[in-house]
C-alpha cells in the first residue's frame, strides 16, 4: 500500500531518528565543552605568569593570549553561523515544503523556489566547512604550545644525550632539595615566632631591677605563591595535560560543524532531485513533494540543535 502522500514513509522516519541520534552525540555537551574551554584557558595563562621563568611579560603570555582572544573569534563567528543556518533551515521547512504540497503554486513556481534555496545552500556549507576547519587549526595551534614551553625552560622530553640527561635530573633534585629544604626552615621559623607571641611577655628580674620584653602577637603570613613548588618540566607536564584537553574539547566542535557541512551535502542533494522531478517529461510532483518532504524530516532536529548553539545553550531532546 503507498504511502499517502503528506505521510512521511516508515524509511523517513528512521532516517529522522538516524540524524536525531547522531546529532544528540555531536551538540549535546558542546556548552559544557565550551565552559571547560574557557576554565582551562585561563588555568594555562595563570601557569605562565606564575612560573619565574616566564612571567607576565614573557612572549609565551602573549602569544597564549592571542591563542586565547583567536578561540573567543571562532567560537562567535560559529555561533552567528549556526543561527543563520538554523533560519535557512526553517525557511526550508515551514514555507518551501509546505507551499509545495499546497497545490496553490505551478509547477513552474515550484521549481523556481527549489532553485533559490539551491543556490543559498553553498554559503552555509562552506560557513559550516570554515568553521570545522578554523577549530581543528586552533586545537592543533593548542596541541603544540607546550613544546614551545619545554624549550623555554630548557626542558627536554628526551635529552640529546646522556650528560644532558644526567645534568638535567642534578638540577631537578636540587631544585627539590631547595624547596624541601626552604619550606622547613620556614616552618621552624613561624613556629618560633608563634611560640614567642604566646608569651606576649618576659620579665627578667636582676637585683630589684626589672626588665620587660613584650612581643607582639605573631599573625601568621600566608605563604608565597608555590610558583617555586613545582620544577620547570612539571609546569610543562600540568600545561601539557590542560592543552591537550582543550585540543579533545575542539575536536568535538570541529565534528559538530563535520555534521552541518554534511547535512548541507545531502540537502542540497535532496533539492536537485526534487528539483529534477519538476523538469522531467511529463513532471512528477509526487516525488518532488516527497523528496521535499522527506529532507525536511531529517534537518528539522537541527534546527533546533543550531538555534541552542547561536545562544550557547544545549538542544533539548525528547
Amino acid at each position: 500500500m503507498a504511502d499517502s502522500p503528506g505521510l512521511p514513509s516508515y524509511s523517513d522516519v528512521q532516517n529522522a531518528q538516524r540524524a536525531r541520534s547522531e546529532l544528540k552525540q555531536n551538540f549535546v555537551t558542546l556548552t559544557n565543552d565550551q565552559l571547560d574551554i574557557q576554565a582551562l584557558f585561563k588555568s594555562v595563562a595563570a601557569q605562565l605568569e606564575s612560573t619565574p621563568e616566564i612571567g607576565e611579560r614573557h612572549p609565551l603570555v602573549d602569544e597564549w593570549n592571542e591563542l586565547r582572544q583567536r578561540h573567543r573569534k571562532v567560537y562567535r563567528d560559529s555561533q552567528q553561523n549556526a543561527g543563520l543556518c538554523a533560519h535557512f533551515l526553517k525557511n526550508f521547512a515551514d514555507i518551501l515544503v509546505p507551499l509545495s504540497q499546497s497545490g496553490q503554486i505551478s509547477m513552474d513556481q515550484k521549481r523556481q523556489m527549489i532553485g533559490k534555496f539551491l543556490e543559498t545552500i553553498p554559503v552555509h556549507l562552506n560557513a559550516a566547512r570554515e568553521n570545522a576547519e578554523n577549530f581543528s587549526e586552533l586545537g592543533k595551534a593548542v596541541e603544540v604550545f607546550p613544546l614551545k614551553v619545554a624549550s623555554a625552560l630548557r626542558v627536554r622530553a628526551e635529552p640529546a644525550g646522556f650528560f644532558e640527561s644526567v645534568w638535567t635530573g642534578i638540577e631537578e633534585l636540587c631544585m627539590s632539595i631547595w624547596n624541601s629544604l626552604n619550606r622547613l626552615l620556614m616552618k621552624i621559623v613561624n613556629s618560633f615566632k608563634i611560640m614567642l607571641a604566646r608569651l606576649e611577655k618576659l620579665r627578667f628580674s636582676c637585683f630589684g631591677v626589672s626588665l620587660d620584653i613584650h612581643f607582639h602577637r605573631y599573625h601568621s603570613l600566608e605563604m608565597q605563591d608555590n610558583m617555586h613548588e613545582m620544577t620547570p618540566r612539571q609546569v610543562v607536564g600540568e600545561i601539557t595535560e590542560d592543552a591537550k584537553a582543550i585540543a579533545e574539547k575542539l575536536t568535538a566542535f570541529e565534528s559538530a560543524w563535520h555534521v552541518v557541512r554534511l547535512a548541507c551535502s545531502l540537502l542540497m542533494s535532496d533539492l536537485a532531485l526534487a528539483k529534477s522531478f519538476t523538469t522531467c517529461t511529463p513532471p512528477v510532483p509526487q516525488a518532488c513533494d516527497s523528496n521535499l518532504r522527506a529532507a525536511a524530516l531529517v534537518h528539522t532536529p537541527l534546527v533546533d540543535c543550531l538555534n541552542a548553539y547561536s545562544m550557547g545553550k544545549s538542544p533539548d531532546f525528547f
